[in-house]
């Protein structure tokens, strides 16, 4: 499989239109203790404006320099502030117990999941949405290194308590979407 180019991407408008944030940000928002949150992979910075309006202190990382320029765009038709930084998540420029929360949409390195726990403090919520192999039986084909076996995002939080979890299929836009869902408090 090839890489991706984000920022041709971006350009091209591929994610023109999802201005809305995540369904599962929506409903558990409210958990995440008031405080710093970092939306790795943050995209056109649709969830962390969401949060930034909800009282957040939000910073968000992509290694898209495009996608930052939208989600700049976005900040200043909403009125929000969000402290965006370019960069590769595989080197995440942060201290560990430095966030209240961390959100994590439709993206994945696992050698970076157990530094993403740590970037929580105690009682830190940790949002995280993304794709399961299962994907490539439903829809387009995608990189498997990219992919979640069943389970497998549990079993890398495991010492945290669970306040949602959810493997499903969803048909999003005519599109079949395999994906996991997990909100967790770290303790």
């Amino acid at each position: 499989m090839e890489l991706v180019d984000w920022d041709k991407r971006y350009r091209e408008g591929f994610y023109n239109g999802a201005t809305e944030a995540h369904s599962l940000l929506q409903r558990f928002w409210h958990t995440i203790p008031r405080g710093n949150v970092v939306d790795i992979a943050i995209g056109n910075g649709r969830n962390a404006v969401f949060l930034a309006a909800k009282g957040y202190a939000v910073s968000g990382l992509d290694t898209s320099s495009e996608a930052l320029k939208i989600a700049r765009e976005a900040m200043a038709e909403k009125g929000q502030n969000v402290s965006l930084i370019l960069g590769d998540a595989g080197g995440l420029p942060f201290k560990a117990g430095s966030f209240s929360g961390v959100i994590v949409f439709y993206f994945l390195l696992r050698n970076i999941l157990e530094e993403i726990a740590g970037l929580l403090q105690s009682g830190g919520v940790l949002v995280y949405e993304t794709f399961l192999k299962r994907q490539n039986e439903v829809d387009r084909r995608r990189n498997p290194d990219f992919l979640l076996e069943d389970g497998e995002l549990f079993s890398y939080f495991k010492k945290f308590e669970i306040l949602f979890y959810e493997e499903t299929i969803l048909d999003v836009e005519g599109k079949k979407r395999a994906i996991v869902k997990f909100v967790g408090r770290k303790t």
